[in-house]
């Protein structure tokens, strides 16, 4: 879900979107969500990270409740160098599993690699590398 909602929904269809499931709306059973999460971790182990987006970002529409999908969007993108965004997907999931230790770790990481990011680039981003940065990477 959005961090900003939107003005214009009522605060009863501002609950019901949060408590109510792209996969309960439709009728998606777990099996059908659980064979997706397993493609998708299978394209992560070999490095597929684009199609791995896509597959997360499918399981997050059906299911914005579910952590895990959060975790490997966010790892996902950690590899393909999107740090901020990947911090930002790891706060989504943490909104609906506070205390999930892999997305405190994971959080972690990232925002140590993103100070330390900030610490060893120039002010004027001269020398800043486009791809993934290799501490958080392996």
């Amino acid at each position: 879900m959005d961090a900003e909602p939107n003005p214009q929904l009522t605060p009863n269809a501002r609950k019901f979107l949060e408590e109510t499931t792209m996969k309960s709306i439709f009728g998606i059973p777990d099996e059908a969500l659980d064979a997706i999460m397993a493609l998708a971790y299978q394209l992560y182990q070999v490095g597929r990270y684009s199609e791995v987006e896509v597959l997360c970002r499918g399981l997050i529409a059906a299911d914005h409740r579910y952590w895990w999908s959060y975790s490997l969007y966010a790892a996902a993108l950690r590899r393909l160098g999107k740090l901020a965004e990947a911090l930002a997907e790891l706060d989504r999931g943490l909104a609906y599993e506070p205390n999930e230790p892999k997305l405190l770790f994971m959080r972690g990481e990232i925002r140590e690699a993103l100070a330390h990011q900030k610490t060893t680039s120039a002010p004027t981003g001269a020398g800043v590398s486009s791809t993934p940065n290799p501490q958080i990477a392996a």
